[in-house]
């Protein structure tokens, strides 16, 4: 995949350095997402590092802000969760590649997702069907609190755990062919964490799915 004069759209991505990262590695980057306050981080970042990103605030189930057929590569890390209806996203996707572009995406594996915070002691009690398509439950037992330190604030978010099913055959409806699956967990594998921590969940359960598609022929 080659990055240099390659036009590249980060798709709901204004929370990391991903925009960055192209930029920097000679792509001509676009960043799109729904944040504001996320786009400004990022234009913020580039700036201090020398690089130029060009942003635009849309959703990323209506990309009709850019034309068909303008982008050689969509990148989408970790944001397909936040959304109830993927097969839209991937529609737009599909319209806006160039023929023989090429989409990475990666999202919360559906199995392992519905599995944090349900240790009981002597395995993971699923927080719903894996044949359940609605946003996941949470409870008050503190699975919506994040840590920043000393800082804990509680910010529960909608999320959705899209089967593999789901995934794969909305990319393909979309006009793309699939190369490229992986499922993954961050760090080393630890059998040693203390059981119930999602280090020893991770140890167990890909944390992550990853697709990559090529766009080779026009939609249906």
């Amino acid at each position: 995949m080659r990055l240099k004069g390659a036009r590249v759209l980060a798709l709901a991505a204004g929370g990391g350095w991903d925009a960055a990262v192209f930029a920097l590695l000679g792509a001509d980057t676009y960043l799109a997402d729904i944040s504001a306050i996320q786009l400004r981080t990022a234009r913020d970042l580039a700036r201090k590092k020398g690089m130029s990103i060009r942003t635009a605030r849309v959703d990323m189930s209506d990309l009709s802000r850019f034309g068909a057929e303008s982008f050689d590569i969509v990148w989408q890390c970790h944001s397909l969760v936040f959304v109830r209806d993927v097969d839209k996203v991937f529609r737009e996707v599909g319209r806006i590649l160039k023929p023989g572009g090429t989409y990475v995406t990666s999202t919360m594996h559906p199995t392992t997702l519905r599995l944090y915070g349900r240790y009981t002691g002597a395995g993971w009690q699923p927080r719903t069907s894996y044949f359940d398509d609605q946003a996941m439950p949470y409870t008050d037992d503190g699975d919506v609190t994040w840590q920043f330190g000393r800082i804990s604030v509680v910010a529960p978010t909608i999320e959705f755990g899209h089967r593999v099913e789901t995934l794969v055959n909305g990319i393909a409806s979309a006009g793309m062919v699939i190369d490229g699956l992986w499922e993954t967990s961050p760090g080393d594998f630890d059998l040693e964490a203390t059981p119930g921590s999602d280090e020893h969940l991770e140890s167990l359960f890909p944390a992550f799915i990853q697709i990559r598609a090529r766009k080779l022929f026009k939609p249906r």
